[in-house]
């Protein structure tokens, strides 16, 4: 695997050279310190860099479709999340906050 050496402003990354380097160290199967210190980056940047991407949506953007409410009882309830892959979660007794918090972890990338 050839080596990608560091963005040309070692002092200014774009998100474009953090993404690069960051895929080159995924792919590296090291860890993140032995990757960096065997390129003369800072481990703490691209630590940093890591972090502050995954804040950010990497892949499709959840998107909401119409639903209908139809045959719920006042006292259960029941909220279905249909995922990709045919994954259906059903979720009895589940506050509408419970269920957001639970889309934004479903959506959240995978570090």
């Amino acid at each position: 695997m050839a080596k990608r050496s560091s963005p040309a402003t070692p002092r200014h990354w774009t998100e474009a050279d953090a993404r690069g380097v960051l895929d080159d160290w995924k792919r590296s199967g090291e860890t993140l310190e032995a990757f960096a210190r065997s390129r003369g980056l800072v481990p703490q940047r691209l630590a940093w860099w890591r972090k502050r991407l995954s804040a950010s949506p990497a892949g499709p953007a959840l998107t909401l479709v119409p639903a209908a409410v139809v045959g719920i009882e006042p006292a259960a309830p029941t909220a279905v999340i249909r995922l990709p892959q045919g994954i259906v979660i059903e979720l009895a007794s589940a506050s509408p906050q419970w269920v957001a918090a639970l889309a934004r972890e479903l959506t959240r990338p995978a570090t």
